[in-house]
């Protein structure tokens, strides 16, 4: 596997990014395989799924500019079984469409097909969110280890960090998680490299044009140092939910700033909506 291009992240291209449709692709409500009588398709919308999925079957897909869409004409029944199994792999695995280098959540947090209830996932990021809970923090950093370890490029990934907590905090769940995971994976933690110069209010009490400013006021920073040193390297960036998608942005765009190579973005849920903040 060679390289991903990640673009320069800025203000204008996140709010951009977070503005433009689709945002999100998953596979457990949804097949990207259409059946026909004379033939047969494949088609997805979202970046990360393209990249992951040819790296893990060895099928290329095209372009559509017309359906802005990646598509591939399936040849025959040995191609479309190796699909149809490739999406039930990945049949929880939310694909995010944003600028870092691949972007995906473990689930959503709510079921999306009937009542209302909590996923595993969101179940666990409940009990953990507020207060510190064993259970969840162990639960959650399994599943996170575990999808590391599975997907290609994360689990070439030379350091992992979370995205910072504010000063004030005493207890953070994604630190926590992270924390777990680098013992996991043998892989650097080097969450410590980042610096706030002020408090960070919570970005949920804000509407979306004002959260990149509510980062930005909070002076956030990268120091590479000798233990926490991220020029040249493939980071894997972790949060709990996953909403607007400003938040993993911004934190990317610091670790881009400090010289790192790629950032893949690892959220343990995805809410329902962009701008569900329950």
């Amino acid at each position: 596997m060679g390289n991903l291009e990640m673009q320069t992240i800025t203000e204008e291209t996140a709010i951009a990014q977070c503005s433009s449709s689709p945002r999100r692709e998953e596979f457990g409500t949804y097949s990207g395989v259409q059946e026909n009588i004379d033939y047969s398709t494949f088609s997805v919308r979202i970046l990360s799924t393209k990249i992951i999925f040819e790296a893990e079957t060895g099928l290329q897909l095209d372009y559509n500019p017309k359906k802005y869409n990646f598509y591939r004409n399936i040849v025959d029944n040995e191609e479309m079984d190796l699909i149809k199994e490739w999406e039930r792999k990945r049949r929880q695995l939310i694909f995010l469409q944003d600028l870092l280098s691949l972007s995906v959540a473990l689930d959503f947090n709510f079921e999306v097909i009937g009542p209302i209830k909590y996923t595993n996932i969101g179940r666990l990021v409940n009990l953990g969110k507020d207060k510190p809970n064993r259970e969840a923090i162990l639960h959650i950093a399994k599943m996170v280890s575990r999808t590391a370890q599975d997907l290609p490029y994360y689990r070439n990934a030379d350091v992992i960090c979370s995205v910072p907590p504010s000063p004030q905090k005493t207890y953070d769940l994604p630190s926590e998680v992270t924390s777990v995971v680098s013992w996991n994976l043998g892989k650097q933690d080097v969450t410590t490299g980042f610096t706030l110069k002020e408090e960070k209010e919570s970005i949920k009490n804000f509407p979306f044009e004002k959260k990149w400013g509510v980062w930005e006021k909070a002076q956030v920073s990268f120091k590479n140092e000798l233990q926490c040193n991220v020029y040249g390297k493939k980071v894997i960036l972790i949060d709990d939910l996953y909403q607007s998608g400003i938040t993993i942005q911004y934190i990317a765009m610091k670790l881009q700033q400090a010289g790192a190579r790629e950032v893949y973005g690892l959220c343990f849920a995805k809410t329902l909506r962009n701008s569900d903040n329950t």
